[in-house]
């Protein structure tokens, strides 16, 4: 078997590798295939890599690839994780957000249309490629905005492509660790869209336990996250990281706003720092510990401004969660395991209020090889079901947009999103597009 990281030279690529490294497939891995576009990175990556796989005494065949064809060929499986643009790009889409006095976060709202624009053309490229070579390949997206990215592969003709984070299946995380249990002891019902949905149930032997634990203070102590109690505790619901930006929108946007450096500026300036540091190292026990002290820092000031009056908890091997999903997605779809995860697809029904072509998160059960998921039995409160509904026509708009290549369709997308409005969208759509002039320059 070939499974190949697409964006291989990013941070997160030797978190993935080491869970490589550590999981059972039952056919053999033959090859790990890095393809990324910035040669230095990817040689300190690689680098960084191999100490870790030496300190763990594994073994892994790292083939580092310089096309696209030769990542392709004999393919089984794909993850994408590309930043088109790099982390200058992030920057300038933050700070520009704040001049426009509307959230800065790479994911949510203008920036994150920004982040889509830049990268779907590329992955459009690279996923026609990988099916011209092996059109059995199992192709999963990590790259952000993930709703908007899966939404304009389906449009391009990408139907299977899945989408993974794990920041919606939080609430199964903690319950498991409140319960002692194993996440995959429990399942649960989620509503909503990528980096916008809310928990509705969480079973543990068929019962549904969110009710009586959502109220307990101990387990507030280990799942609050950004929100302070009474928000936690809202409706019963248990509430993705990201929907801060929608319960707390003036809160957020002053505290980005005092902070000197957006994430953007500080994770430029920080991943610099880290692959100047990575390739000047030759010690392999230190190139760990920058890597480990660079994390450490990174998930500490992770939403910072949201954390002035809440003690954060950061989890130990927290980064490994988005590697864990899709290593057991590709062994699931490939070996035929039963599988309960949350994942990034087309709605189908899901959310009987939303089209069905509309991208979603939702709970999915692998069975078979085949992904299933059934339709959303809970009733969310208007405000949230009004929330998902213009988030998901910004989406949809969005992706329509960068495939289609319309200024007309991106400023109608950028229109409706809640965070964004009519009287900003045109005027940040012209700043994006004159910053980022080679990924509008054929936008009519």
């Amino acid at each position: 078997m070939n499974i190949g990281i697409l964006g291989g030279g990013g941070i997160r690529a030797p978190i993935i590798i080491k869970m490589l490294s550590e999981f059972s497939f039952e056919e053999r891995l033959e090859e790990v295939r890095i393809l990324d576009i910035d040669t230095k990175k990817t040689d300190a990556i690689i680098k960084l890599a191999k100490a870790i796989l030496n300190k763990g005494n594994k073994k892994l065949n790292i083939v580092r690839c310089n096309t696209t064809a030769e990542f392709s060929y004999n393919l089984d499986a794909a993850v994408f994780t590309i930043r088109e643009g790099f982390e200058e790009g992030r920057a300038f889409d933050e700070r520009l957000c704040l001049k426009y006095n509307i959230i800065g976060q790479e994911t949510t709202g203008a920036a994150g249309f920004s982040f889509a624009a830049r990268s779907i053309p590329a992955l459009i490229g690279y996923a026609q490629e990988i099916r011209k070579q092996s059109p059995g390949c199992i192709l999963i997206n990590f790259t952000n905005p993930a709703g908007i990215v899966v939404r304009a592969l389906n449009i391009a003709g990408f139907d299977d492509v899945i989408g993974i984070c794990d920041s919606s299946d939080a609430a199964r995380i903690h319950a498991a660790e409140f319960l002692n249990k194993k996440r995959f002891d429990l399942n649960s019902e989620i509503i909503g869209l990528n980096h916008l949905s809310w928990t509705t149930k969480l079973f543990l032997d068929s019962k549904d336990i969110l009710q009586d634990i959502i109220i307990d203070d101990r387990f507030y102590e280990i799942a609050h996250g950004p929100f302070e109690r009474e928000t936690f505790v809202k409706d019963h619901l248990f509430k993705n990281e990201y929907l801060y930006y929608y319960y707390c929108t003036g809160e957020a946007l002053d505290g980005m706003l005092q902070e000197k450096e957006t994430r953007g500026e500080y994770l430029l300036r920080k991943n610099r720092e880290l692959i100047g540091r990575l390739y000047a190292e030759e010690n392999p026990e230190k190139l760990i510990d920058i890597y480990e002290d660079y994390l450490n820092d990174r998930f500490r000031t992770y939403m910072s401004y949201a954390y002035h009056n809440i003690k954060r908890r950061v989890v130990e091997n927290e980064s490994e969660g988005y590697a864990e999903i899709a290593l057991r997605i590709i062994a699931s779809v490939k070996e035929r395991k039963d599988l309960n995860i949350p994942m990034i697809l087309p709605n189908r029904g899901a959310i009987p209020f939303l089209q069905d072509e509309y991208v979603v998160e939702k709970f999915c059960n692998i069975k078979a090889g085949k992904i299933e998921s059934k339709r959303a039995e809970t009733d969310l409160p208007s405000y949230a079901k009004d929330i998902i509904t213009k988030v998901a026509e910004y989406e949809n708009l969005a992706a329509q947009s960068v495939v289609n290549r319309s200024f007309a369709q991106a400023e109608k997308a950028l229109s409706v999103h809640p965070l964004i409005g009519k009287d900003v969208a045109g005027k940040i759509l012209k700043d994006f597009s004159e910053r980022h002039r080679k990924y509008f320059a054929d936008y009519k």
